[in-house]
């Protein structure tokens, strides 16, 4: 079976006041995140893609595939912004019960694609794999 999403890509606020503007989150600025405001973006994505997980089936394994469209012409390096959305993504399967875990023996493919230029960032999301037909 295969399932299909848009979704906007991972994001957090940076800034003051009304100065305060949406970042993509990328392995460039994640990693030197204070550990709560890793876990405060991690979550803040969950809330955008709960309604989604939790209308999938449960997978005994599962292929993802992505491909990303960015806004504006600066070149971004596709792996930067795969990760975070990615980790986020497959968190949220396995705490909405769509897929018992995520390490390769049930997530056995993950494949990346450059989608082109659009009016914002976003990602359209694809699952192929094997039900879970015991439940």
């Amino acid at each position: 079976m295969q399932y299909k999403a848009i979704l906007p890509l991972p994001t957090f606020k940076k800034g003051r006041g009304e100065k305060k503007r949406d970042i993509l989150v990328s392995l460039n600025n994640f990693f030197p995140m204070h550990f709560i405001a890793k876990n405060n973006t991690k979550q803040a994505y969950h809330g955008v893609v709960k309604e989604w997980a939790e209308s999938l089936p449960r997978f005994k394994t599962l292929k993802v595939y992505y491909t990303i469209y960015f806004k504006g012409n600066r070149k971004k390096d596709l792996d930067n912004y795969t990760f975070p959305m990615h980790k986020f993504l497959m968190d949220a399967l396995v705490e909405s019960g769509v897929v018992e875990d995520d390490h390769y023996n049930y997530v056995t493919q993950i494949h990346t694609k450059f989608g082109g230029i659009k009016d914002d960032n976003y990602a359209v999301v694809e699952l192929k794999g094997d039900l879970d037909d015991t439940e």
